[in-house]
């Protein structure tokens, strides 16, 4: 049974900054270097004319993990994401989500939206998405324990989106 993760923030910033920023290059190799751990790396981007896709490879250090995630994993996490974005419309962009990581039975999928508020000059940004650990037992505890570091790293990733764009303002 898969884990169910949502994310939602909001942003002073409008949807179409956001988007510019997240799909950016010097964006994603400054937002690894700062929280992607060693060996982390924009591994491919692709732009096009209506979005962008992109793959990146971080880390997480053994030492930070839970006993139990040790011992499943041995060493460092290895996590391999892709995202892929397009323009729906001025003020909306939408995108799909997917990570896996190196050696263990897991899988992360979900979509993701960005748009201007109507009531305010403000944007919303939501990821929602499922978290899949196939090991017998123990599944579903690691599934929790994956899901609360997801929602950590998509905090800390909102708090230097927000910094990475106030610098450049």
């Amino acid at each position: 049974m898969a884990r169910r993760i949502e994310h939602r923030s909001t942003s002073e910033w409008p949807a179409v900054r956001l988007y510019e920023a997240l799909i950016d290059i010097d964006y994603l190799n400054d937002r690894l270097a700062e929280l992607g751990g060693t060996n982390a790396e924009l591994v491919q981007h692709v732009a096009t004319d209506d979005g962008a896709r992109f793959q990146i490879r971080h880390s997480v250090p053994a030492d930070s993990l839970p006993s139990v995630a040790r011992t499943m994993v041995g060493s460092d996490l290895t996590i391999d994401r892709s995202e892929s974005w397009r323009r729906e419309e001025d003020g909306h962009y939408t995108g799909e989500i997917a990570a896996e990581i190196a050696g263990a039975p897991c899988t992360i999928t979900g979509s993701m939206w960005l748009r201007d508020m109507t009531e305010s000059a403000d944007s919303e940004f939501v990821v929602a998405g499922n978290v899949r650990v196939n090991v017998p037992f123990v599944g579903g505890k690691m599934e929790d324990l994956v899901a609360d570091q997801v929602q950590k790293l998509l905090s800390a990733e909102e708090r230097f989106t927000a910094e990475w764009l106030a610098r450049r303002a």
